[in-house]
């Protein structure tokens, strides 16, 4: 079995910019930037995964794809009807970033409670 690194948490739209009311979309979040910076920093031999759990909608979609496309293992992402990612707003005031989250309908706050699928993600 190859060398394999795992990151377990919750990926999040993230609203930055905010100049003149126009704000960019990304996805991001530690537990996520985390399996982005190792997957960029690893051998090649190494698998890098990401364990979460996301919606049905179509931002869940576009993040899963966004994961995958950087070379992030996506198998162990939970779809969790009727749920949504977080969101996170960043905006610039004397010198700081400061954050605004949005997390109630996330689903990755229903992760830990699929005890098996956690359990099969090692």
């Amino acid at each position: 079995m190859g060398k394999r690194f795992v990151s377990v948490g919750e990926a999040m739209i993230e609203m930055s910019g905010g100049e003149e009311g126009l704000y960019r979309l990304g996805y991001a979040g530690d537990t996520l930037n985390t399996a982005w910076y190792m997957r960029a920093l690893l051998p090649e031999e190494w698998s890098v995964d990401y364990v979460t759990a996301l919606g049905d909608d179509m931002y869940s979609g576009q993040m899963r794809a966004f994961i995958d496309k950087g070379g992030i293992g996506t198998g162990n992402i939970q779809t969790i009807a009727g749920r949504r990612p977080g969101l996170y707003m960043i905006h610039q005031a004397e010198g700081d970033r400061h954050f605004t989250y949005w997390r109630g309908q996330s689903a990755a706050k229903l992760l830990a409670d699929d005890t098996e699928a956690l359990e099969g993600a090692r």
